[in-house]
């Protein structure tokens, strides 16, 4: 047998042994360990702005909220972080006030997604801070917390959520009426 034959097999031949599925996997593992090590604050590149936010939102929460261990994520565009959010995939991001609605409408290019699947925890007006509708209460107060502790926050509570286009997050709403951590930590037990 010729050598580049032999090694040719020996290169290829866990990939005939344990087939494609076990090469497939590997990514989706690694972003899983991901989301469960990092706070993961994502943004699109087709939107620079969306990226500038998200880096100053983990600036902020390196400081305020270090557990968290916020990182960025940039997606390609705002279709893919609203497909991240509706599965799951995703908890918080950073979206401009248009794109959010029409996530939360499921219009224009999100059309086919699971709509309403995302809450408002902070917005200014042109970028929303959106989270999963998933993303636990204690969670959310924390982030919420953290990002308004800030000397100049960039990003503010909605002054009226019952006229909001998309819903506040429950962690963020109570951390508007003034609930204590505690809490909203025991109401998330419940």
């Amino acid at each position: 047998m010729n050598r580049r034959k032999l090694l040719r097999l020996l290169v290829l031949s866990p990939f005939l042994v344990f087939g494609q599925q076990s090469v497939a996997h590997t990514p989706y593992r690694q972003w899983k360990v991901m989301r469960q090590r990092f706070l993961l604050i994502h943004s699109y590149k087709t939107d620079l702005k969306t990226d500038v936010l998200a880096d100053r939102i983990v600036d902020s929460l390196a400081i305020m909220l270090p557990d968290a261990k916020a990182r960025v994520a940039r997606a390609r565009n705002a279709q893919r972080v609203g497909s991240l959010i509706t599965t799951g995939q995703a908890m918080v991001a950073v979206m401009s006030v248009k794109d959010a609605v029409n996530l939360y409408r499921g219009t224009s290019q999100f059309k086919g997604l699971n709509t309403g699947m995302i809450r408002t925890l902070l917005r200014n007006k042109e970028f929303v801070l959106v989270a999963s509708a998933e993303f636990p209460m204690e969670h959310a107060w924390l982030v919420t917390s953290a990002l308004m502790h800030e000397s100049n926050p960039v990003l503010d509570i909605p002054e009226s959520s019952a006229d909001a286009p998309i819903p506040m997050h429950s962690g963020a709403l109570a951390y508007a009426n003034g609930e204590t951590f505690e809490a909203v930590k025991k109401n998330g037990e419940m």
